[in-house]
């Protein structure tokens, strides 16, 4: 009498590694995506712009351009989280791609987890870029605190990532959630002090605007840089020990997870998963 080989069940692969094999699947698709190198390049080029600006010192050792520079580091990711994330998934929305990704039973956290994983690859490599690239050949020395400097890219990413996919229901194409995330995307960036510090505003306006989800992590990114606590304003800031920075960071990494929370339920209540009728 033989007796039957036993049945090997498959596993089904956990979510942390569902994320990262749709992450390297969006990193290829980011690759061939012309669109999304535009978005990569518009740090870049604000950065560029940013150095323009006099170069009275704000802090020890850094000008106000190179103040403003390191704010563009920091809100890499708008670019990319709101561009690249509102324009891809609406496209795939209108293409029945999230459609098939639903009934094969990828669930919400991975598809989402793609997305935001390069997104994060591709500000993290900006960021460096600009580091090398602008920073140092100027002089400038590598961050004080790298970890907060990385968490200022990763808090970003999954902030702006968030924010892009909840623009995509107010767009029916591609093209138009280009032009629907555009200007959130600006007002956000011209808020954060990548294009003039924010301590020319009113102390009152300066404390009202540093509770939008820009501010946080262009502070987290210049804290970093310089060790200063320049969270709420660089003018008077004081050197600070590496805990007492992050002391300091505590209210700003706090606004950022609040916007996170905020952003993750609106994706989940809000996000569109079928075409738009026309």
């Amino acid at each position: 009498m033989t007796t039957a080989a036993p049945v090997r069940t498959r596993r089904s692969p956990g979510t942390a590694r569902q994320v990262l094999r749709l992450t390297r699947t969006e990193f290829t698709l980011f690759v061939r995506y012309k669109t999304a190198w535009m978005f990569l390049a518009l740090p870049l080029f604000f950065a560029f712009i940013a150095l323009q600006q006099p170069d009275d010192e704000i802090v020890a050792g850094f000008g106000m351009g190179e103040m403003t520079m390191i704010s563009v580091m920091g809100i890499t990711s708008l670019m990319l989280g709101m561009g690249h994330a509102s324009n891809v998934f609406t496209s795939r929305r209108e293409a029945l791609v999230l459609k098939r990704f639903r009934v094969s039973g990828v669930s919400q956290p991975v598809i989402f987890g793609g997305i935001i994983g390069v997104v994060t690859v591709f500000s993290l490599l900006a960021v460096l870029l600009m580091a090398l690239v602008i920073l140092v050949p100027l002089g400038g020395s590598p961050p004080r605190d790298p970890l907060m400097a990385l968490a200022s890219v990763l808090l970003g990413s999954v902030v702006f990532t968030l924010m892009g996919l909840a623009l995509t229901p107010l767009a029916r194409t591609s093209e138009s959630a280009q032009l629907v995330g555009m200007v959130p995307m600006m007002i956000l960036f011209f808020a954060s002090g990548g294009v003039f510090p924010l301590e020319f505003l009113p102390e009152d306006v300066r404390q009202v605007v540093g509770l939008i989800p820009s501010v946080p992590p262009a502070e987290l990114m210049q804290a970093a840089y310089t060790g200063y606590d320049v969270f709420g304003g660089a003018t008077g800031a004081e050197e600070k020990s590496y805990l007492g920075l992050w002391a300091a960071a505590l209210p700003s990494i706090a606004i950022m997870l609040a916007w996170i929370a905020l952003l993750a339920l609106a994706v989940r209540r809000f996000f569109v998963w079928d075409p738009r009728k026309p």
